[in-house]
């Protein structure tokens, strides 16, 4: 599957929860997915992001 950059405010939706308990929910491995630059995650690290929390109930929002 291919994932497009996206905003911690877009990938909230993507998993139907608010952006504070997104934030929650990456805190424990966030040194593993790296740095969120120029307000958005890269594809990358929402591979990685979907390998930790699943796909998301929205993913045509993550994905291109």
């Amino acid at each position: 599957m291919k994932y497009k950059s996206t905003s911690k405010k877009t990938i909230a939706q993507a998993y139907a929860v608010t952006d504070k308990t997104f934030a929650n929910w990456v805190r424990p491995f966030e040194n593993k997915i790296g740095e969120y630059r120029s307000r958005c995650y890269t594809p990358k690290q929402i591979e990685m992001i979907i390998s930790y929390l699943g796909m998301p109930e929205h993913s045509n929002l993550v994905c291109a």
